[in-house]
């Protein structure tokens, strides 16, 4: 209890200070801010919904969806039908605006049809990881406030489980939709069959109703470690969604997918997960405003991800670093992969000019583009424009978006080439936290910047370079891993005394969680790994090992000094 108060106390004082040192900004010359190069554009004052389908009156035959798999697809007109037709399916089984729908969804073509249906009938659509243990999905599903629950035959059993457990916790009962699968072998037992919300004829006066989503409403709940602790629902407003997608749309010198027309159409390979903000945002929502067509690929497979880029004309490529690097380093892909490829672009994490420079040494006609972002800024901050050459830049601030480097102790503004904390101003940042208005006011000052956590610089032609994080979480292939759960989980063994967990590098999958034990029973690395196992999605594990110490380091306020285990983690090797 004393600890809580001291912990409660002193972000107290960290906010004061916060807003202190904010409001001295105020008052200091406003030359280190760094402004977009690009002009400002206007976000309309419309629902992500009406956003999205712009594309559809002009080519309704055009493909929108494929799986990249089963081949099942859908046209731009059957998109927004299907959608249409979900949204009122929804209304008729009573829910209401603001009624919370949790997709646990690999990629699928039914994915963002599910999201833009519940979207249309009022609904906040949270996105769940769908490789989540049971136990995982069913905190997600209550911190959210989900009532209803859509997923896949694959994911199915894991779902109701996980929705079994929620219910004994809410006494509510909990609506499980099930979407079509990779077989259609696979049970659909215990839920209601997506196809049969959709296949009746839409009850369009519903959604004309008061109820209809506003541009201020959020749309969109992800959930996000934030700087730091455990994870939080990041409450993404149709605003903030429609201004990030406007401000890489509307300026064509950072245009990745082309608008389509009658002669052409752009071919996105949807790899990465579209529950992660930036395959939702960035892959979907900027791909479907343009008319492009999407394959969508479940998960990650070498072979299949190389021959779906070759069978279906590939010619935009969204990655994460451990993909650029596959692509570089990974002798079987070859030239021949990126004949069609016009753009390979990465975030999520850093990537260093020599892996982009693997991956143009086999396509040299590519423009590789890196971007910086983060869920609360839906994600998008800054990107390369594509005649850049600086790969070693996250490129600068995108249009209507500011930022500024302050120092991490007094909040002072930093100039050119000064490292400290990032700090972004923009429509495309955040509502809030989702039921934590601490957290919010910890994050967003009273201006509105947003302070991310992580550290960084800029040069004097106002290109951004990522050096490091002050936050806790650790990046394994671009998920988040937030330390604090982990530690939760592990001080739940009987043996374990005191534990803290960090982020090494690791080649392959960026970073790999290793945990710190103080234990005074005997103890083995294994034993602590196979605790772990099967509690948490795989990425979670201990993939960075286990390693006994004496004593946790931390400050006086009980703080563990994170830096200080990365220090003792090098030492050691």
């Amino acid at each position: 209890l004393h600890n809580n108060k001291m912990n409660s106390t002193l972000r107290s004082v960290r906010l004061v200070l916060r807003v202190v040192s904010v409001r001295s900004l105020a008052t200091q010359p406003d030359k280190h801010i760094v402004r977009s190069p690009y002009r400002d554009v206007t976000v309309p004052d419309v629902n992500l919904v009406q956003f999205v389908w712009k594309m559809v009156d002009k080519f309704p035959s055009y493909t929108a969806l494929m799986c990249g798999v089963t081949g099942r697809s859908y046209t731009y007109a059957e998109s927004r039908s299907v959608a249409s037709t979900f949204a009122s399916s929804l209304r008729k089984a009573g829910y209401r605006k603001a009624s919370t729908l949790a997709m646990v969804l690999y990629n699928c073509p039914e994915f963002p049809l599910v999201m833009l249906g519940a979207i249309e009938a009022g609904m906040v659509v949270t996105t769940i990881n769908p490789t989540y243990t049971e136990e995982e999905m069913g905190w997600q599903i209550i911190h959210s406030g989900a009532s209803c629950v859509v997923t896949t035959p694959e994911s199915l059993p894991n779902v109701l489980k996980a929705v079994r457990g929620v219910e004994k916790v809410k006494q509510e009962k909990v609506m499980v939709i099930v979407t079509p699968g990779l077989s259609s072998a696979t049970t659909t037992e215990g839920a209601v069959k997506f196809q049969d919300m959709v296949s009746r004829e839409a009850d369009t006066s519903s959604l004309l109703s008061s109820e209809a989503a506003s541009p201020g409403d959020v749309a969109v709940m992800p959930f996000s470690s934030g700087t730091t602790g455990l994870p939080k629902g990041v409450q993404l407003s149709h605003k903030n969604l429609i201004a990030n997608c406007l401000q890489m749309c509307d300026t064509p010198v950072l245009w990745i997918v082309d608008p389509a027309t009658s002669e052409k159409q752009d071919v996105v390979m949807g790899v990465l997960p579209f529950f992660h903000v930036y395959g939702l945002s960035c892959i979907l929502l900027s791909s479907m405003y343009f008319g492009a067509k999407i394959i969508t690929l479940p998960k990650f497979e070498p072979n299949l991800f190389l021959s779906s880029i070759i069978k279906h004309k590939a010619t935009v490529l969204y990655l994460v670093p451990p993909l650029v690097q596959f692509l570089g380093k990974y002798p079987e892909v070859t030239s021949e992969h990126f004949k069609t490829v016009r753009f390979v672009t990465s975030g999520a994490g850093p990537i260093g000019e020599a892996d982009a420079k693997l991956v143009l040494n086999k396509g040299s006609h590519i423009h590789f583009i890196q971007g910086y972002g983060l869920t609360e800024t839906s994600p998008l901050v800054s990107i390369l424009h594509k005649k850049s050459t600086n790969l070693n830049s996250s490129g600068s601030p995108i249009p209507n978006t500011l930022v500024k480097i302050i120092n991490t102790e007094t909040g002072t503004l930093l100039g050119p080439g000064q490292v400290g904390e990032l700090c972004v101003h923009g429509p495309q940042v955040m509502l809030g936290y989702h039921n934590n208005p601490s957290a919010t006011a910890e994050t967003i000052d009273s201006e509105g910047w947003l302070h991310t956590g992580d550290l960084g610089y800029y040069n004097e032609t106002s290109n951004l370079f990522i050096v490091d994080r002050l936050k806790e979480l650790i990046k394994v292939k671009g998920y988040q891993v937030a330390p604090a759960e982990l530690e939760k989980l592990l001080r739940q063994h009987p043996k374990i005394d005191d534990v803290a967990v960090i982020g090494i590098p690791n080649e392959r999958l960026g970073e790999a969680p290793c945990a710190f034990i103080v234990s005074r029973s005997k103890l083995t690395e294994d034993e602590v790994k196979n605790f772990v196992k099967g509690k948490v999605a795989e990425y979670k594990e201990l993939s960075g090992g286990v390693q006994f110490i004496q004593e946790i380091p931390k400050n006086p306020a009980g703080k563990i000094l994170r830096r200080t285990l990365r220090d003792m983690y090098c030492v050691s090797l």
